[in-house]
């Protein structure tokens, strides 16, 4: 009795069902007709249509050996999803164009390193998926530091925050629309160097380093002056407002503040250092004490120093201010009024 039920179910839905088998072709439509005679599967509807396998483009490209004439309905193929067809060698769309994805694979350059930070350049891929390539990204290993560059075609990427002495290999990606392309190859493999003192850097020579090795001071190259007094004539009697200090840190500060009682221009020592643009910068200034003595100390390094006095951008008092022997080392307040050679110095 429950065999004969299950047989009554089965023939109900094959009855219910609108399609229509002859000859081993198939119909399925609303009004029972034949097969068309040229078609192994005939789909008649006035209201439905066909509704293929949907699947992200990483889906797809993950399916095996995929045989000629498969079609896919790519979700995020294209601006709002593609359907899309193998020809045995490629996935194309339905026009036989190439189909819409993930760009290809950036051919990657020779890296090269600087302090912190390495550039990568590449190529762009062949194959940009169908859609413009938004922008690139750049991934170093080991650390995973990543740089971007916003633009469609071939070009070089920044990566920063790098280690100083870690050697790094970098990939490149493509990113359109659809989203992620395949990695390039790894680059060549570049150590980001150390701050060193006597190292061109910044405009100038580095002289000093603080305790992390990633920031200290640099020295201009040449003297800005073979002569200059520390102020004009209206303040070399009159003490500076706020004062000044002789700490390491302290000689940009020493200069904004001479030059606020100055005034602007090159006719006295700190508005000369401040005028000073090497490197194309602009944020040289004149040396506190302590960092002059740390110049002294390296002078070797830098080189191009005089055996004469420098000034630096402590004031002694209202009339004079202190300068240092480039040949003892001594140093020994001189009147506002005399001349010394000035080197300009900048913080990095």
């Amino acid at each position: 009795m429950r065999n004969l039920y299950k047989l009554i179910v089965v023939l109900g839905f094959l009855l219910a069902v609108p399609f229509y088998c002859l000859f081993a072709q198939v119909g399925i439509n609303a009004d029972h007709s034949s097969p068309n005679s040229s078609a192994m599967l005939d789909v008649s509807s006035t209201s439905k249509g066909l509704l293929p396998p949907r699947m992200l483009c990483s889906e797809k490209n993950a399916i095996a050996s995929p045989p000629a004439g498969l079609m896919i309905w790519c979700i995020n193929c294209g601006p709002s999803g593609e359907m899309q067809v193998y020809n045995g060698t490629t996935w194309t769309n339905l026009i036989g164009g190439a189909a819409s994805g993930l760009p290809g694979a950036p051919t990657i350059g020779t890296a090269t390193a600087g302090h912190e930070f390495a550039l990568v350049p590449f190529t762009a891929p062949v194959f940009d998926g169908g859609l413009p390539i938004v922008y690139y990204t750049a991934t170093s290993s080991p650390g995973g530091f990543t740089g971007t560059l916003n633009q469609a075609g071939s070009g070089t990427i920044t990566v920063a925050g790098l280690t100083n002495g870690t050697s790094y290999t970098f990939t490149v990606t493509a990113h359109n629309n659809t989203g992620t392309g395949a990695a390039s190859a790894a680059s060549n493999s570049v150590t980001p160097e150390a701050f060193a003192i006597g190292q061109t850097y910044g405009g100038g020579i580095i002289f000093y380093l603080d305790g992390t090795g990633r920031h200290g001071l640099i020295s201009a190259t040449t003297n800005q002056s073979a002569g200059i007094v520390w102020a004009v004539p209206a303040y070399q009697n009159i003490s500076v407002p706020g004062g000044t200090s002789a700490a390491i840190g302290s000689g940009s500060t020493n200069t904004d503040k001479i030059i606020a009682q100055n005034g602007a221009g090159i006719t006295y020592a700190a508005g000369l250092a401040r005028a000073y643009t090497g490197g194309g910068n602009n944020d040289w200034f004149l040396p506190s004490k302590d960092e002059l003595n740390l110049m002294y100390a390296q002078k070797i390094a830098i080189g191009g120093f005089v055996s004469t006095f420098y000034w630096n951008s402590c004031e002694y008092n209202a009339t004079n201010a202190w300068a240092q022997n480039f040949t003892s080392g001594t140093t020994a307040q001189g009147g506002k009024v005399t001349t010394a050679y000035v080197r300009a110095i900048r913080a990095f």
